[in-house]
């Protein structure tokens, strides 16, 4: 099994390798034992490079000497951060990341889902991307360019011409803003509540696998975007909720980085590419034969809402434009 070549690499007892998540992209497991607190992350070699993981890493690294709460990576037993392993025919790459402090983001805790996680999520976003726009531009990730727009990869996924054509027509749209170092860097590109842990009121972030060259608004509609839909979901009875959101993770964002109006411009049309990248990701990762009601629904409703160009929630960016500018 992997599980024992990992224990090998990194000198720990494979018996207390816990599968955490299959994930979509990659496995994970936790390790806990005698007080050490791990977790691994298992990259086939088919989606990343030995090349990127490692600008993966430098970038994480770089993050944590600028005092943002990160997971850092630490080294096997051979003093390699990344370690290759050929198993069953195929490549892997293995990275052991402390484990985040604090506990996961239940929506349904106030204590914990409240306007002050909103202020300092915000606030770390802004100074993330504030330490990002003074990195190295050649880092070995993946990049937006105006010639090659699809980030994401969705176009040879997207089986139906409308939702194809929707995708096109926002990428169009990006290709006339300019990347100056106060909307494009290097991001974390999936920055949702599901990739942090918070703890009396700290945030340390985790998951960097898609960190990516990028604009930073992808980053504010990521974080909306999977904010609003558990809280909706969850927490209904809490009606102004986007408002709350936004104006708390805005002041905090604000106070590490510019607020913009070219970057708030830029955020509906990186909720929809979300909506998109997600409709097109549960296709390929659910079982479609065999979908629960609420996979069924999820389903449904994204492709009616790309297809109907459906704004995502009721929040006026122009009122947002207005507030901030």
């Amino acid at each position: 099994m992997i599980q024992n070549i990992i224990a090998e690499r990194f000198n720990i007892l494979a018996s207390e390798l816990m599968p955490i998540s299959t994930g979509f992209h990659n496995s994970v497991y936790s390790y806990e034992h005698a007080g050490t607190n791990l977790v691994f992350r298992i990259s086939n070699g088919t989606r990343r490079s030995l090349s990127e993981l490692e600008n993966e890493l430098k970038f994480v690294s770089t993050f944590a000497e600028q005092g943002i709460s990160v997971s850092n990576p630490i080294l096997s037993k051979y003093e390699r951060m990344i370690e290759e392993v050929d198993y069953q025919k195929q490549k892997f790459y293995v990275v052991a990341f402390e484990k985040a402090e604090g506990v996961p983001v239940d929506v349904t805790n106030k204590e914990i889902w409240n306007v002050n996680l909103f202020y300092s999520w915000g606030k770390l976003t802004g100074k993330m991307h504030r330490v990002s726009s003074k990195l190295d531009a050649k880092l070995d990730r993946p990049k937006w360019t105006k010639k090659q727009p699809d980030l994401l990869k969705l176009i040879p996924k997207i089986s139906s011409t409308m939702i194809a054509d929707r995708y096109l027509d926002l990428l169009e749209i990006l290709k006339h803003y300019n990347e100056d170092l106060n909307l494009f860097g290097l991001m974390h590109n999936d920055f949702h509540q599901g990739n942090f842990f918070a703890k009396d009121g700290r945030i340390t972030v985790f998951d960097f696998d898609d960190c990516a060259y990028h604009w930073f608004a992808y980053d504010l509609a990521v974080s909306f975007y999977h904010a609003y839909w558990q809280s909706s979901s969850f927490v209904a009875e809490w009606t102004d909720f986007s408002e709350n959101f936004w104006v708390h993770f805005l002041n905090g964002y604000q106070t590490e980085h510019s607020v913009s109006k070219h970057l708030l411009e830029q955020i509906p049309i990186f909720l929809k590419i979300r909506e998109i990248f997600l409709y097109v990701l549960f296709l390929e990762k659910w079982d479609l034969q065999h979908l629960e009601d609420w996979q069924a629904f999820t389903l449904k409703d994204l492709k009616q809402k790309i297809e109907d160009k459906t704004p995502y929630s009721n929040v006026d960016f122009k009122e947002l434009i207005d507030k901030f500018i």
